[in-house]
Protein backbone atom coordinates (compact mmCIF):
# COMPACT_ATOMS: atom_id res chain seq x y z
CA UNK A 1 0.00 0.00 0.00
CA UNK A 2 2.81 2.11 0.40
CA UNK A 3 3.61 2.68 -3.34
CA UNK A 4 -0.28 3.52 -3.70
CA UNK A 5 -1.31 7.34 -3.56
CA UNK A 6 -3.74 7.84 -1.10
CA UNK A 7 -7.08 9.46 -1.65
CA UNK A 8 -6.91 12.78 0.63
CA UNK A 9 -9.04 13.55 3.03
CA UNK A 10 -9.95 16.70 5.26
CA UNK A 11 -9.91 15.71 8.74
CA UNK A 12 -12.98 14.28 10.54
CA UNK A 13 -15.36 17.56 12.60
CA UNK A 14 -14.22 15.32 15.78
CA UNK A 15 -10.43 15.48 15.07
CA UNK A 16 -10.71 19.34 14.39
CA UNK A 17 -12.48 20.48 17.69
CA UNK A 18 -9.73 18.09 19.25
CA UNK A 19 -7.23 20.27 18.10
CA UNK A 20 -8.41 23.11 19.11
CA UNK A 21 -8.94 22.26 22.40
CA UNK A 22 -5.51 20.86 22.79
CA UNK A 23 -4.34 24.11 21.62
CA UNK A 24 -6.72 25.62 24.15
CA UNK A 25 -5.44 23.92 27.06
CA UNK A 26 -1.94 24.81 25.93
CA UNK A 27 -2.67 27.90 25.66
CA UNK A 28 -4.40 28.22 28.92
CA UNK A 29 -1.83 26.26 30.62
CA UNK A 30 0.86 29.41 29.15
CA UNK A 31 -1.54 31.72 30.69
CA UNK A 32 -1.61 29.47 33.94
CA UNK A 33 2.49 29.20 34.02
CA UNK A 34 2.94 32.79 33.36
CA UNK A 35 0.42 33.71 36.40
CA UNK A 36 2.75 31.21 39.03
CA UNK A 37 5.72 32.75 37.16
CA UNK A 38 4.87 36.16 38.01
CA UNK A 39 3.67 35.83 41.82
CA UNK A 40 6.98 33.21 42.22
CA UNK A 41 9.59 34.60 39.94
CA UNK A 42 10.33 30.37 39.20
CA UNK A 43 10.89 29.74 35.66
CA UNK A 44 9.85 26.18 36.50
CA UNK A 45 6.47 27.06 36.07
CA UNK A 46 7.23 28.07 32.02
CA UNK A 47 9.31 25.12 30.91
CA UNK A 48 6.11 22.46 31.18
CA UNK A 49 4.21 24.83 28.77
CA UNK A 50 7.30 24.99 26.62
CA UNK A 51 7.19 20.81 26.74
CA UNK A 52 3.82 20.95 25.61
CA UNK A 53 3.90 23.64 22.76
CA UNK A 54 6.88 21.57 21.34
CA UNK A 55 5.25 18.06 21.28
CA UNK A 56 2.00 19.69 20.07
CA UNK A 57 3.59 21.47 17.55
CA UNK A 58 5.35 18.11 16.28
CA UNK A 59 2.35 16.04 16.30
CA UNK A 60 0.65 18.92 14.74
CA UNK A 61 3.02 19.09 11.99
CA UNK A 62 2.79 15.20 11.51
CA UNK A 63 -1.27 15.44 11.43
CA UNK A 64 -1.23 18.29 8.74
CA UNK A 65 1.53 16.20 6.49
CA UNK A 66 -0.06 12.58 7.16
CA UNK A 67 -0.54 11.50 3.70
CA UNK A 68 2.79 12.91 2.24
CA UNK A 69 4.89 11.28 5.60
CA UNK A 70 2.94 8.24 4.05
CA UNK A 71 3.34 8.47 0.84
CA UNK A 72 7.27 9.61 0.94
CA UNK A 73 8.55 8.00 4.21
CA UNK A 74 6.19 5.01 4.84
CA UNK A 75 8.70 3.53 7.32
CA UNK A 76 8.27 6.59 9.64
CA UNK A 77 4.62 5.93 10.33
CA UNK A 78 3.64 2.87 12.52
CA UNK A 79 -0.11 2.86 12.01
CA UNK A 80 -2.47 -0.19 13.52
CA UNK A 81 -2.57 -3.30 11.82
CA UNK A 82 -6.52 -2.88 10.76
CA UNK A 83 -5.24 -0.61 8.27
CA UNK A 84 -3.74 -3.16 6.43
CA UNK A 85 -6.38 -5.69 7.37
CA UNK A 86 -9.18 -3.37 5.01
CA UNK A 87 -11.11 -4.93 2.85
CA UNK A 88 -11.98 -3.60 -0.53
CA UNK A 89 -11.74 -4.33 -4.21
CA UNK A 90 -9.22 -1.51 -5.03
CA UNK A 91 -8.11 -0.85 -1.41
CA UNK A 92 -7.87 2.53 -2.05
CA UNK A 93 -10.54 4.12 -1.05
CA UNK A 94 -11.59 2.71 2.41
CA UNK A 95 -7.82 2.54 3.33
CA UNK A 96 -7.82 6.48 2.70
CA UNK A 97 -10.94 7.05 4.53
CA UNK A 98 -9.31 4.64 7.82
CA UNK A 99 -5.98 6.40 7.84
CA UNK A 100 -7.90 9.96 7.82
CA UNK A 101 -9.91 8.34 10.69
CA UNK A 102 -6.94 7.19 12.30
CA UNK A 103 -5.48 10.47 12.85
CA UNK A 104 -8.51 11.49 14.62
CA UNK A 105 -7.03 9.22 17.41
CA UNK A 106 -3.94 11.64 17.09
CA UNK A 107 -6.00 14.91 17.44
CA UNK A 108 -7.56 13.17 20.41
CA UNK A 109 -3.75 12.60 21.75
CA UNK A 110 -3.08 16.26 21.50
CA UNK A 111 -6.59 16.99 23.25
CA UNK A 112 -5.00 15.09 26.55
CA UNK A 113 -1.76 16.69 25.77
CA UNK A 114 -3.26 20.13 25.98
CA UNK A 115 -5.12 18.94 29.15
CA UNK A 116 -1.59 17.57 30.77
CA UNK A 117 -0.04 20.39 30.40
CA UNK A 118 -2.95 22.79 32.20
CA UNK A 119 -2.72 19.81 34.82
CA UNK A 120 0.80 20.13 35.38
CA UNK A 121 1.39 23.78 35.38
CA UNK A 122 -0.93 24.22 37.69
CA UNK A 123 0.48 21.46 39.60
CA UNK A 124 3.79 22.83 39.29
CA UNK A 125 2.77 26.50 40.26
CA UNK A 126 0.43 25.50 43.48
CA UNK A 127 3.45 23.61 44.68
CA UNK A 128 6.09 26.31 44.33
CA UNK A 129 3.70 28.80 45.80
CA UNK A 130 2.58 27.21 48.92
CA UNK A 131 5.62 25.05 48.89
CA UNK A 132 3.31 22.04 49.71
CA UNK A 133 2.50 18.82 47.96
CA UNK A 134 -0.11 19.28 44.73
CA UNK A 135 -3.58 17.87 45.15
CA UNK A 136 -3.19 16.77 41.87
CA UNK A 137 -1.22 13.93 42.09
CA UNK A 138 -3.74 11.36 40.84
CA UNK A 139 -5.35 13.52 38.80
CA UNK A 140 -2.49 12.48 36.36
CA UNK A 141 -3.43 8.90 36.61
CA UNK A 142 -7.12 9.50 35.98
CA UNK A 143 -6.14 11.63 32.48
CA UNK A 144 -3.56 9.55 31.58
CA UNK A 145 -6.20 5.48 32.22
CA UNK A 146 -9.00 7.95 30.29
CA UNK A 147 -6.64 8.48 27.61
CA UNK A 148 -5.33 5.10 27.05
CA UNK A 149 -9.08 3.57 27.31
CA UNK A 150 -10.24 5.97 24.61
CA UNK A 151 -7.40 5.24 22.25
CA UNK A 152 -7.80 1.80 22.05
CA UNK A 153 -12.42 2.44 21.80
CA UNK A 154 -11.33 4.68 19.11
CA UNK A 155 -9.41 2.25 17.01
CA UNK A 156 -12.00 -0.20 17.82
CA UNK A 157 -14.79 2.33 16.33
CA UNK A 158 -12.39 2.09 13.40
CA UNK A 159 -11.85 -1.45 13.44
CA UNK A 160 -16.11 -2.61 13.61
CA UNK A 161 -16.32 -0.12 10.91
CA UNK A 162 -14.07 -1.28 8.29
CA UNK A 163 -14.13 -5.25 8.96
CA UNK A 164 -17.69 -5.47 7.77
Amino acid sequence: MANKTLKRYGLESAARILIATGVLLVLFSWIAGTYYYGSTGSVASLIVPFVFTCVLALLLLVIRYRYTLFEEYPYLMNLPSLFYRIRDKDGTNNQSLAFSMIFTVHALVVAFLGLLSLVLTISIGFSIKRSSASPLLYVYLVIITVLVVSVLLQYRRIYIRFSK
